[in-house]
């Protein structure tokens, strides 16, 4: 026997433009760790370490610069209230 459930989403309100401060500081920490190890693996001459370790860092400093113009993006093009 099943049950019926009525449920109604609430009405939502735009949320305000912020910064994702926990993500952008876990794409920090990801990003300078794949930075060491990318560092040691050239220093080490150890392609297999440092071309995907480089990768990674640069993707998560690349999704940092991204968060920050999409932020600056989103005050400038909102009307000040």
């Amino acid at each position: 026997m099943g049950f019926k459930v009525k449920h109604y989403a609430a009405k939502t309100i735009p949320a305000n433009s912020s910064l994702e401060w926990e993500l952008i500081l876990t794409e920090l920490i990801i990003g300078s760790l794949c930075a060491a190890f990318a560092k040691i693996g050239y220093d080490a001459a150890m392609l297999l370490i440092f071309i995907p370790n480089l990768v990674i860092a640069l993707v998560c400093f690349g999704f940092i610069g991204l968060s920050i113009f999409h932020f600056i993006r989103e005050k400038r093009s909102k009307p000040s209230e």
